[in-house]
């Protein structure tokens, strides 16, 4: 069967099936799109009545740690609407514990860049909101995008708004929100449920005709949560319980473990730029120079407490006895503020890509960065570190993109450093390639060489830093719509959380090799998309899925002339693999070798459409449950996928 998937996915075919639309059209089909059709143009039509006003203008993104390179804001025409899961939209999926907004981590190796001191909680990376990745909009008219998901109940759902509008003295207004609610019963297992809040507001400053830009945001994430550290195997799908007809009447291995973080930013990057007028002879931008500055004040709270009962005490600190250190229950509570100010000096030349994005034809930048740390836990500590960064890029044409950036810690953390380097080079109908590159030495997290629970230390560990090494590169071939990756990582003295819940450094080497495809088929009106991962990695400190493959087979046509409707069936699968243990007390992703799954797939049919702005969905989750429910999707050991459910959801797009 996994033979059979991998030749469909790569079956000569007909062009691809992608599409997408800006968001600033007026909602017609243009020539090109397979939609058009010339003899029923609707411009004249019922359709015109109800567009006004067309924004030709276009809506694109930037952030403030880089102003001057922007890319097009794409909203999607209907493709993957119906995967809007934080852990499906992504490249490559994430392992979850089965419940939305919940601990993730990558099914596909992929560095973790580091910066001075850290904690070491990552398991919320995936849906955090900061400063520095928020993005702005450039526009002429307000924008607004409203989106929301009803699950199974009321209770369990996704939403989320975006909105930008332009002021005068160009001002530009940016709010962003996003909640995941898992509240109910139906499909929650017990003694587990979340509420994750994410809200970020921007401010862009960029007066026409200035040398000024500022851009101030502020960004709250907060993740409250009850944990149950996963289903007791002995109540799950036994000889004596072959179904589950009732998610609540299993055994969760924890009662009352709870789970509170709380991020809050405030960032500040001002820009003073000299020179970069445009030459009024040949048009284009002479060199300009700029100073930066970037305060940025981050207030970061841990905490997890757990509240014993007997049944905790008999399943998870029975399997985890040195985290059993009070009979009354366990807590850890970590603060860590940090204030970090950071001074550059950049020159660039400024342009314009083929498609209106502003970018940079070459740059150079040179910067100096403190960080002062303040960590509270039983006690009081600070730390500094004082980093030198710089970057250096090439752009001379749309065709052609280098970049090379790097940071060495001078101060705190000694020695630390960090340099990637990312290259493009589009050869047209030859295709593209991407080549991508980095090397970075890191000390260990603080959760690493110190943990405690209720005041008692736990361990205290004196490792090495570890190395790290990664080359990454992809070739696509637009001509056949196929799209084939390569890469490998070398790491030493790599950390791991062992299966006993106890961070471990390996010793030597430990390298994996990724391969990767994607191929986007067209059949008439039928669709075929497919994604498949190969890597293979050491056993003895990763827990990887060695085959995972993602595949979209559906109808794509027109109904009533206006509405615009996909068909069809979403597949994943994953090799056997023995899964990371979210470790609700750690709060760290381990080695167990108590749970093996073999091989295992989710059906996932779906129906979406849209009528202008407005789209809308409804897919069936896990179908595959009606026949093979003695096979759950265990992405992550003692959390199983919930059952089957059915998903509906919409999404608004506004520009007045």
């Amino acid at each position: 069967m996994v033979i059979l998937l991998l030749l469909l996915a790569f079956l000569p075919g007909t062009r691809g099936s992608a599409q997408v639309l800006d968001p600033s059209d007026d909602g017609r089909p243009m020539p090109g799109d397979p939609d058009y059709d010339a003899s029923q143009d609707r411009r004249a039509g019922p359709q015109e009545q109800r567009e006004s006003q067309p924004d030709t203008f276009g809506i694109f993104q930037y952030n403030a740690s880089n102003p001057n390179l922007e890319k097009s804001w794409r909203d999607s025409l209907l493709d993957g609407l119906q995967r809007y899961e934080p852990d499906r939209k992504v490249a490559f999926d994430y392992g979850t514990i089965g419940q939305r907004g919940g601990a993730a981590y990558r099914l596909r190796y992929e560095p973790t860049l580091r910066t001075g001191t850290e904690i070491g909680f990552r398991q919320f990376d995936l849906y955090q909101v900061d400063g520095e990745r928020l993005n702005y909009y450039r526009l002429e008219r307000p924008f607004t995008y409203l989106g929301h998901v009803r699950e199974s109940q009321q209770e369990d759902s996704w939403t989320t708004a975006k909105f930008s509008r332009n002021f005068a003295d160009g001002v530009n207004l940016l709010l962003d929100y996003t909640r995941i609610s898992q509240q109910g019963t139906q499909d929650q297992y017990p003694n587990q449920n979340l509420r994750n809040t994410h809200v970020a507001t921007g401010l862009s400053v960029r007066p026409p005709g200035s040398r000024y830009r500022g851009f101030f945001s502020f960004a709250a994430n907060t993740y409250e949560q009850l944990q149950n550290g996963g289903i007791d195997p002995a109540s799950f799908l036994t000889e004596e319980n072959p179904e589950v007809q009732n998610l609540q009447s299993l055994t969760s291995q924890l009662d009352q473990t709870r789970l509170r973080y709380s991020f809050r930013e405030v960032m500040a990057t001002q820009y003073l730029q000299f020179g970069g007028r445009t030459d009024t002879l040949s048009g284009e931008a002479k060199r300009a120079f700029t100073l930066q500055h970037q305060l940025k004040v981050d207030s970061r709270n841990y905490r997890v407490s757990s509240e014993q009962t007997v049944g905790d005490t008999a399943l998870f600190f029975q399997r985890f006895p040195q985290l059993y250190v009070d009979p009354r229950g366990v807590r850890n509570q970590i603060q860590h503020n940090i204030i970090s100010n950071d001074f550059s000096l950049s020159t660039f030349r400024q342009g314009r890509s083929g498609d209106r994005e502003t970018v940079q034809k070459d740059v150079l930048e040179v910067g100096l960065n403190h960080i002062y740390h303040r960590v509270r836990q039983d006690g009081d500590s600070t730390i500094n570190n004082l980093l030198l960064h710089g970057k250096i890029g090439l752009r001379p044409s749309d065709r052609l993109n280098l970049l090379v950036d790097g940071q060495f810690n001078v101060v705190g953390q000694t020695g630390d450093y960090r340099v990637s380097g990312t290259g493009e080079l589009d050869l047209g109908k030859a295709g593209k390639l991407e080549l991508k590159a980095l090397n970075q030495l890191y000390a260990p997290d603080l959760v690493q060489q110190t943990f405690r629970l209720n005041g008692n230390t736990l361990w205290q560990n004196d490792f090495n830093k570890t190395l790290e090494l990664r080359l990454e590169g992809a070739y696509t071939l637009p001509v056949v719509k196929i799209r084939a990756g390569l890469a490998y990582s070398i790491l030493t003295n790599y950390i791991y959380f062992d299966e006993l819940g106890q961070p471990e450094q390996a010793t030597g080497p430990n390298s994996i090799i990724q391969l990767t495809g994607e191929r986007d088929l067209a059949f008439g009106k039928f669709r075929l998309q497919n994604r498949v991962l190969l890597q293979q990695a050491d056993q003895d400190v990763f827990r990887l899925p060695q085959l995972y493959g993602e595949h979209s087979l559906y109808y794509s046509g027109k109904w009533f002339k206006v509405l615009n409707v996909n068909l069809g069936v979403d597949v994943r699968y994953a090799s056997g693999f023995k899964p990371y243990y979210y470790n609700t007390i750690t709060q760290q992703f381990q080695l167990q070798d108590e749970q093996e799954k073999g091989f295992q797939y989710q059906l996932d049919p779906f129906f979406s459409m849209r009528v202008t702005r407005f789209r809308f969905f409804v897919k069936y989750l896990q179908l595959n449950s009606q026949w093979d429910q003695r096979n759950p999707l265990i992405l992550m050991a003692d959390h199983p996928y919930p059952d089957a459910a059915v998903r509906m959801g919409a999404t608004w797009r506004l520009l007045d």
